[in-house]
């Protein structure tokens, strides 16, 4: 695990996932179901998060399982003793689901922003990236950037408020990732209530 630390905050990111972990398979299945896709962020004539629900895409259960242990592992010293970590989905008894696709073509890319104050940990894992379809950067203040290589296989852990932003795909195929939210556990039903979709 690569620790980095970026306007007073750690950011960690590692190519070493769990052996259960399918690329291939969540790929397929994210293909397969494309007429059960909804959406948020019509931002730059795309949407900029696509939602599955999990029993549609049962492949990214190991992913958000390891996810979720290896935030609570890294972000520990943000929680009460005793105290855990969890990504909301419907097969955990809550209406929505804090783990989303983002998939950009040539040309497009994803704006400035952060994940809602609710959450404590975000991530991403990648699981398409083809050469030049453009890096992960975060931002504090005007000119104060971070840059993290974007590449298959790799998940990225950050704190949910830390602004970041992807630049235009330059190659010619779709540059796809998977984003999440880790909330501290319990978490109460009027919050996820208040909760929009990210």
């Amino acid at each position: 695990m690569k620790e980095e630390a970026f306007a007073e905050h750690k950011i960690y990111s590692t190519n070493e996932i769990d052996k259960d972990i399918n690329i291939d398979q969540i790929l397929h299945e994210f293909e397969q179901n494309k007429e059960k896709y909804t959406y948020t962020h019509y931002i730059n004539k795309r949407w900029e998060n696509i939602y599955l629900n999990p029993q549609d895409i049962p492949s990214v259960l190991p992913l958000l399982s390891f996810a979720m242990s290896t935030a609570l592992e890294l972000f520990q010293d943000l929680l009460k003793p005793h105290q855990t970590l969890v990504i909301p989905h419907e097969l955990l008894g809550y209406e929505k689901n804090e783990f989303w696709f983002n998939s950009a073509s040539r040309g497009e890319s994803t704006g400035i922003h952060n994940h809602i104050e609710y959450a404590i940990v975000s991530g991403i894992f990648y699981l398409q990236v083809p050469e030049n379809s453009a890096n992960l950067f975060f931002k504090r203040g005007k000119n104060n950037e971070f840059e993290i290589e974007a590449k298959k296989g790799k998940i990225v852990f950050f704190p949910s408020d830390l602004d970041h932003y992807v630049p235009k795909n330059k190659s010619n195929e779709a540059r796809v990732s998977l984003a999440f939210n880790c909330y501290k556990f319990p978490l109460s039903t009027s919050i996820m209530h208040e909760l929009p979709l990210i």
